[in-house]
Formats: structure tokens, sequence, C-alpha cells
């Protein structure tokens, strides 16, 4: 797989060298030729609005300018022969003027673009676009006049327009008018449905441009690096609302039932995040204390469902604000709620777009889980707007510092919020852990990960960018210090406030604020793929202080050794506690070099010793069997504390699996844990416990006796929380007892009390699913349904069909929805992926289905890969222009969670006979799973 890939990547570099208007380096325009930039760096706390309309401003023309100023020759060229894909700098955008008429009913569009641009060279007669989708009607070049020809080229997503004379050097004015469809695909422009407050299903239109679908809506230069301003208008039905990413200047009515809104110009911005939505909404509003207006759009007649996304959104604009010294430049913040939506959210600035379900909630009765997703979700979206927005990365090889600080930060001002919510413990099992999975194989990829044309990045929103992107910036701050890293943080962002950064900018604005060799240390964690396993060689105590022995290599998830070519190391911050040390806490720094093996010395007697102490770096720790049972002791006695208890128990269950420690001494950390009483611990015990429970799924005789043991766990820690809630409990309790039972149709599906308990709960609220809500709180109603379906047959599927369709709340649909997936027999999950794909699911979730499907016994995961197999063209149809992710998802609720060497071999063979060039590191990775 990973050959295919490389090949595939330089064939599209061979085939990109021929054609007009295309570049393959990123060549350093001939323009950009202005002094070091002796502009003075943008005020820490700018007073009102910055008048994007004056060339002057920050972020106004300064279009050449990779750090966002008018003159500079410091932050303009990227590194040569990048082996990019990028459009010929021979013509720059300075200024689009976009006009879009809405033709809802006909699923399409018209367009009229007029981009101001900048020719940089002599001899130019053609200019060269993205373009995806769109008819081209005409195009002009004023003064020189209309284009002689128009070639699109599918291939590269482009439209090049020829004229019959030179293009003048300097200023000029490209229009472009054009017809788009409103697809239905959740990508580009596009159309969705929604309920009316008379009950009526209607259409309306929103958009989804990153990471390279603006050009579904408008010819342009669809780089993140060629950074415009942007000033719109929409010509929609007179009753729906227009929004885009800056407040309206005027709204002109036709007298035919339509009009027109006309918006403020925006700052200088990446072309993917530009942003328009027409719909019936209603919203709520708030004013944070530095004058921004905020609004949550919601469905007509359920306003009350945006109050807690609101009061998020309020306190962590005002807290960015804080932080950056940087305010929030724009004049409004809007967050809309799209019915039809392919991730979670998007950060379009001004104007952030979301899935319902993580917009949306009702405070009073919504679990705890969904709302704190809520909240991670908008805080990570309105990091952006800083880190991201303000500050882009130059090009997509650098996509972790969107995502991986927006990560970072959501923890960080969830925790601050929020302190009762444990999130820096949660953040090592939710975010470190998912990194360190994905990244302990060989199908993983760098942070930085080259990207040579942009239609790779698709393959690269993933655990890496997001995760680990998160957990490295977490290591630095632990590293820095919270005076460094933010000063450092502050230096970075004003610097570069309007204009694109690279990962090496960050190093080196954190390097100057601290004194510290962070870019030696930080380019092996982001250029380097994988990460270190830490083994503790030997421990002599003398004196009151232990000496360590280390060493470390790279760390593999099946355990193999890397051969000699392929060795890797790392500079290693790494924190150390030993017993018998005078204070508790993170213990002591040291900075190990990046060699293979090295000595430090710490205090305590050594008797147990927790290396990586607070889980501050994404890494696997080993120690000596002989230690085992002291750590045991230690996590009995809660020595350490809960990052650590969580951080012990993850490695030791990866050693284990990788064949790095015994499964008895494994077993013996585990149940170390029986009195555990913190609940975000108690998180990583249940992922661990399911784990192994579907890794033994294959050996019965191992399996029975595993899931007794579980089950002593489980219903003895369930027998103290209660099912019912109580008015007593806090937001971790409630979480926790519904990961408790979320659970119990792995390991209590044949347990009568518990499928009992779930019956009487689930016939009482099916009854009546608004008065009998405390019944069937939403913490659970999932596992209620998939261990009441497990146990019984088509009535039961009929009454979860029933509930989807009636169910007011998008997290209640879902619920339903996926538990569908325990459907007992052949012919009911035959008929549950079928209706997943049938058109009466969104596209949005007909996923769920087969994730959970596969996720729910051996019988399940055989009829989700064979109906995937059968359906392979349907899902290809379905999927064809939408995002990767989605394909992404059906693979894995397809094929992952098989073990054995000839499905592995059937898997493979299969998707050598049926390709998926956008899905192959999704594919591959699977397959080492398998394998």
């Amino acid at each position: 797989s990973c050959s295919r890939t490389l090949r595939g990547r330089n064939q599209r570099r061979a085939d990109m060298q021929t054609q007009p208007g295309v570049s393959i380096g990123g060549k350093a325009n001939p323009l950009e030729l202005c002094e070091p930039c002796d502009v003075p760096p943008p005020p820490p706390e700018p007073v009102g609005f910055v008048d994007f309309n004056v060339d002057e401003a920050i972020g106004g023309f300064a279009m050449m300018c990779r750090c966002g100023r008018q003159r500079c020759s410091t932050h303009i060229q990227p590194a040569p022969d990048t082996g990019r894909v990028v459009l010929s700098p021979e013509v720059e955008p300075d200024a689009y003027n976009l006009a879009l008429t809405l033709r809802l009913e006909d699923h399409a569009f018209d367009g009229k673009v007029v981009i101001d641009v900048i020719v940089t060279a002599d001899n130019v007669k053609s200019v060269t676009l993205h373009a995806k989708d769109l008819a081209i009607v005409s195009a002009s070049f004023e003064g020189v006049g209309e284009a002689v020809s128009t070639v699109t080229d599918d291939k590269s997503s482009t439209a090049t327009f020829s004229f019959g004379s030179s293009l003048p050097r300097g200023k000029g004015r490209l229009s472009i008018a054009y017809t788009g469809e409103l697809n239905n695909q959740m990508c580009g422009f596009y159309r969705s449905t929604y309920t009316n407050v008379h009950g009526e299903e209607k259409l309306m239109a929103s958009t989804q441009f990153e990471s390279i679908d603006a050009r579904r809506c408008f010819p342009g230069w669809d780089e993140p690096r060629r950074k415009a301003t942007f000033t719109c208008s929409l010509r929609v039905p007179s009753h729906m609302v227009a929004l885009s990413n800056m407040p309206e200047s005027m709204v002109h009515d036709h007298g035919d039932g339509t009009k027109t809104v006309s918006f403020m110009p925006t700052p200088r911005m990446s072309t993917y995040l530009l942003a328009f939505v027409v719909g019936e909404f209603d919203y709520l509003s708030k004013i944070s204390k530095n004058g921004v207006l905020i609004r949550v759009f919601c469905p007509p007649g359920k306003p009350h469902l945006g109050r807690f996304a609101l009061e998020c959104a309020v306190a962590a604009l005002d807290a960015y604000d804080d932080t950056f010294q940087i305010r929030y430049p724009l004049p409004k913040s809007d967050m809309v709620a799209i019915p039809e939506f392919a991730a979670g959210a998007m950060e379009n600035w001004g104007l952030v777009t979301y899935r319902e379900v993580d917009l949306l909630i009702d405070d009073r009765c919504s679990a705890s889980r969904q709302l704190q997703r809520v909240a991670e979700v908008v805080i990570h979206e309105l990091a952006h707007q800083w880190f991201g927005n303000l500050v882009t990365m130059e090009w997509w090889d650098d996509l972790w510092l969107n995502e991986g600080f927006a990560t970072w930060m959501e923890t960080g001002v969830c925790a601050k919020l929020h302190p009762e919510w444990s999130m820096w413990e949660q953040f090592i099992t939710d975010m470190q852990g998912q990194a360190l999975k994905l990244d302990a194989m060989r199908s993983s990829h760098p942070i930085q990960v080259p990207i040579a044309h942009a239609e790779e990045v698709e393959q690269v929103f993933d655990a890496i960018s997001y995760c680990k992107g998160g957990s490295v910036v977490r290591m630095v701050h632990a590293v820095l210090g919270e005076r460094d890293f933010t000063a450092g943080l502050r230096a970075y962002m004003s610097q570069f406030a309007y204009g694109n950064a690279t990962t090496e900018d960050l190093w080196g604005a954190w390097e100057k604020a601290s004194g510290q060799p962070i870019k030696k240390m930080m380019g092996q964690w982001t250029r380097q793929m994988g990460f270190p396993l830490l083994e503790l060689k030997g421990a002599w105590a003398v004196g009151g202080r232990t000496t360590l022995e280390l060493s470390q290599r790279w760390f593999l998830a099946d355990g193999s050794i890397a051969a000699p070519s392929e060795e890797k190391v790392w500079m290693i911050p790494v924190f150390a506690q030993a017993s018998g040390a005078p204070e508790s806490g993170a213990g002591t720094m040291n900075l190990l070099p990046a060699a293979p093996e090295h000595s430090i010395t710490i205090e305590g007697d050594g008797e147990w010793v927790k290396l990586n102490a607070g889980q501050h770096v994404p890494m696997r720790v080993r120690y000596p069997d002989g230690m085992i049972a002291p750590l045991c002791s230690a996590i009995r006695d809660k020595a350490f504390g809960a990052a650590d208890r969580i951080g012990l128990l993850s490695d030791q269950a990866a050693l284990s699996r990788a064949g790095m420690l015994d499964p008895a001494l494994y077993l013996q950390v585990l149940s170390a844990y029986a009195t555990e009483d913190d609940a975000t611990v108690w998180s990583m015990m249940l992922e661990q416990l399911h784990s192994l429970h579907s890794l033994l799924t294959g050996a019965p005789e191992l399996l029975a006796p595993f899931d007794a043991f579980a089950r002593s766990m489980l219903l003895g820690k369930l027998s103290e929380l209660g099912w019912t809630p109580r008015s007593s409990d806090g937001h971790l309790t409630r979480k926790l007892r519904g990961e408790l039972i979320g659970v119990l149709p792995a390991f209590c599906a044949l347990d009568e009390s518990v499928v009992t308990e779930a019956r009487r709960r689930f016939d009482t609220f099916v009854a009546d699913p608004v008065g009998a809500a405390d019944e069937l709180p939403s913490e659970y109603q999932q596992a209620v349904y998939k261990l009441v379906l497990k146990a019984g047959g088509r009535a039961e599927f009929d009454a979860l069909m029933r509930l989807f369709h009636t169910l007011p709340l998008n997290e209640q649909k879902k619920a339903a929805l996926a538990a569908l997936g325990s459907a007992p027999s052949p012919e009911l999950r035959t008929e549950a992926l079928e209706f997943a794909i049938s058109g009466k699911v969104k596209l949005q979730d007909f996923f769920y289905v087969s994730l959970s499907m596969h996720g729910s016994g051996p019988d399940g995961l055989e009829a989700t890969w064979t109906f995937f197999k059968a359906n392979v063209e349907r899902y290809s149809e379905m999927l064809a222009k939408a995002s990767p992710s989605l394909m992404d998802a059906v693979i894995t609720g397809a094929c992952r969670g098989f073990a054995t060497a000839d499905k592995a071999a059937e898997v493979r063979a299969f998707f050598e006979g049926h390709p998926m060039a956008r899905n192959e590191r999704k594919i591959a990775q699977v397959l080492e799973g398998i394998e």
C-alpha cells in the first residue's frame, strides 16, 4: 500500500508538469522584491474593528508577504524544490468580489466573480485557476478583452483562460461568469434538508470548503498561501436568512420573492475559510466582554438548544483574547447548526458551521459526554479563529499547526472553565491514547507529512494531526512552563497575523522566548513517524537518590524490532518520580539526548519508579518485570495521581499486546485497579477491558474466564453507582455511569439481571418517550437498546426504527440508529445495513450502523464485511464526491477487527481488485491492524 501511494504521488506530479498554469516546487514570485520587514507588529490589543478596505490596514493589501505585512522579504519564499503542485505565481489574487444567485429547487447556483489580481511577469497570455464542477459561461480581463479559449481539466480541477494578447504587468481585473451545482455530498456549496415550523421538509444551502472545495463554488486560487479579501453577495429567497463571514452591508429586495444580501469585505484570508449559509433559523445572541456579537443559529422553533454552546463561545472568545493578546478582529462570530454535515464542525472565520449534534443540546437532559463534546467542539473551533484563520499554515504539510494546537487549546480552556471535568486526565485516554494507537503502526505518518498534491491532505485529517499534534504541544508546554510558552505563542501570533507560517516558525518563537533547543528537539517529534519506547533497564539507590539506566527505541504495535537502517531516536523530556522522594507530583524533568542509552539521577529510594510522570510525553514506558509488583502496590495505594495511573495501564496494555509483557503480569496490573475510585481512570480501565474482550473473541476458552473477571469489576462498580441518576451526581459520575452501562452489551448480554433491568427501562420509555424520559437517560440509551435488541428480535427492531423516526433530538436518533447494529439475526442485520444506505438516513449518519454492527461480535463483523463486498459499488456511487472520511468510516466498519492471516489475505485481495486511491492510507492501517 505504501508503494502504491508513492507511485500515485509521482504520477500525479508528472501529469501536472504538462498542464498550463501549474508549477512544481512553489517558485518565488518575481515581484517579491521588497525590503526586510520594518512594519511594526500589530498592537497587542487593537481597539475596535479594523477597516479592511484600507490598504495600510493590517491584513489589507499585503498579499505577497507570508507574515501578512506589506513590505517584507524575510517570510515570502517557500523552501526551493518543495515538490508541491501549485498554481503558477505569474498571476496572484488580491481581492475577490463574488456574487452568487441561488436556484434551490434546481439544485444549482449562478455565479460571477471579479478578481483583482497582480500580474507578476511579462508575456503572460493565460491564467489558470482552480475550478471544479463549474460550467464557465464567460471570462474577460480588463483592458484585454474576452478570453479566446477556456480549457477545463477535471484531473487537476483547473480552468485555464487564454487571451489574444499579453496581460499588462501589475494590477489587473479578471471577471468570470459561471454556473454550479448545489450537490448533496456535503462539500463545496451544497444543499441539505431541514424541517420548517410547519413540519414541511425544505431545502437549504451551506458550504464546506476545507480542504480544497472552494473551487466547487467559484474559480480561484484554492491554496492556503494565496490569501485575499472577499466581498460577497447572495441572492436568495426573501424569507430565508443569508449569512457569510462578515456582517451584512446592505439588503436589496427585488420584489419577486428574492433579495440580495451584501456583506462587508473580509480580512485577508485563505479560500477554504470563506463560507455561506442560506436557510430558515432562529438564533440567540450575546456580546463578549470586548464587544463581539456572538450568535447561535438553530432550526426554527429550537433556539433553546443553542444556550449551552453560546455560553461556551462567549467564555472561550474572552479567554482567547486574553491568551493571545490579539483581540478577535471581526465584529461578529456566528455559529450555525447544519442539518447535514460531514465533519464535526468547520472553523470558517466569523461563520463557524457545525453538525447539529455538536452544537445543539438540551443541557437539562442530554448525556454528560455529549454536553462535554459540545463544549470541546465549540472551544476547538474558536481556537482556530487565531490558530488557522489569523495565522494560517503555509501549506497542507503543516495542517497539524491548525488542528494540533486547537486540540490542545480545547482541553486547556475546558479545564479552566470546568475544572471538575478533569480534562487533562481525560486527554490522556481520549487524545494521547488515540495518537499512540495509530502512531505505533508502520502505516502511520509523521505529524509534518509531505504533501505534494493538495488532494493528499484529505487522508491526514486523523489522530496524528489532531491528537499527536495536541500531545506534542502539551509536551512543549510542560518543558517550557506557562510563562515562556505563552510569551513565544504571543510573539508568533503577532509576527504572522493575517499571514502564513510554518512549524519551524512556531519552534523559533518558543526557542527565542525560552532559550531552550526547541527546534532541535521538536523536529525529531514532528518529522519522524512514530514515537519512542523508553525502557528502564535498571535502578540503583544510594543515599536517598536513585540512578536510572534508560534506553530508547522506536515502538511498534506488533512488537517488532526496527532494522538498523530504520532505527530512530528522539530528544526526550523525561519527567520521573520515585518512591521515597520528599515530594510527589510531576517529578524531576531531565532532557535526554537523542541517543539509544542514557542515565539520570532522581530523588527517592527507587522501590518503584514512574517514568513519564504526568504523562506529558506521547511515548510508551517499559519497566523491569521485577518492578511490576511494587507498581501495583503504588496503584492500590494511590501513590501517584490519576494521570499516571491512566498512563501506566495504557502502557502495560500496549506492551502486552506487542508481546513485550507477560499476559499474567498485565492481568496483575489490571487487577490492581479493582478498588479504583477515579472516574477518569475508570474510563481507561473500561477501554482496556473492552479491547481485551475483542482480542479474545476468537478464543472462547480464554474469553469466558476473562469476561467473568471483567464482569466482577463492572457489576461491582455499577452496584455502587446504580442505574438511576442521583441529584448529587457530578459530571464525571454521570459520565462514568453511561460508560459502564455502555460496555454491558459486550460483557453482560446473557446476564439475566442486566437484561431484565434494561428491558424494564426500554419498555417504559418506548411507551412514553416524553413522560418516561427519566427511566432511560441519554447517558446510556444506546446501551439499553443494544441489550434489548440482542435478546429480542423483530418487535424490538421495529421499535427502534420508530424511535429513530420520532425522537426529537439528533443525539437520541443517533443512539437508536447505531443500536440497529446489534440486530440478532442475519435477516435483521441485512435489513439494518440496507436501511442505512437506502437514502432514508442522512449521508452524515449512515455509517453508524456498520460501525456498531462490526463491533457487536463475530457475526456482526462478518455481516458488515459480506455486505460491503456485495455493495461496494453502491457505496462508491453514494460517496463519489463526498469527503474521503466517509468512505474511511465505511471501510473501518467493514473489516477492522479481523485477526487472522486468512482474513488479512482476503481483505488485501479485495482492495487490490477494488482500489480506492483516496482511502489508501486507511486501507493500509486496517490491514496492518489485522495482520
